[in-house]
């Protein structure tokens, strides 16, 4: 077995572990009345990206560990031409829960990410920075707006907009 399979499936299973403890975690805080970030609560994005070169697809979810910090793994696939990446990631953010505008979600971060080709490319791991938005126009959903740029071998910048769900 080679590095690439190891270290893709590994993340598979970290992030498949976080994501079932996260799911099992007992909500013990309320959700406050502006419908932003909450202690507790799992978000969940499947979302579609728009870049320069491939139309990204995936999801992305979120365990609020804090009332303002996030964390958690975004898994997408770029498919082109005949090649492709997989992309699973880890990544943590602030949520900007200050500002108290009532359904706004906005928040900032950053994480590592592990490119995997499927195509004669090359594999990398690289890092990432991220700004992302939330609008809540309903209790549990809201419409996502995220804009993120890598560095290193795939580095590129783009936005990735999807539906957000509070499970």
């Amino acid at each position: 077995m080679n590095i690439k399979k190891i270290i893709f499936i590994t993340l598979v299973i970290l992030l498949s572990a976080s994501l079932l403890s996260a799911a099992y975690y007992k909500k013990t805080t309320k959700q406050s009345s502006n419908l932003s970030f909450n202690k507790g609560v799992l978000y969940v994005t499947p979302q579609i990206g728009f870049n320069s070169w491939a139309i990204p697809f995936g999801a992305n979810v979120e365990y609020a560990m804090t009332e303002n910090i996030g964390i958690g793994g975004t898994v997408m696939a770029w498919f082109w031409s005949g090649e492709g990446l997989i992309i699973p990631s880890a990544e943590a953010a602030y949520h900007f829960t200050m500002l108290d505008v009532p359904k706004l979600d906005l928040s900032a971060g950053g994480g590592i990410g592990f490119a995997i080709s499927t195509g004669g490319g090359t594999s990398a791991i690289y890092p990432f920075v991220l700004l992302n938005g939330r609008y809540f126009f309903q209790p549990k959903m809201a419409v996502n707006l995220r804009f993120n740029m890598s560095f290193g071998t795939w580095g590129t910048a783009g936005a990735l907009v999807g539906v957000t769900f509070i499970l």
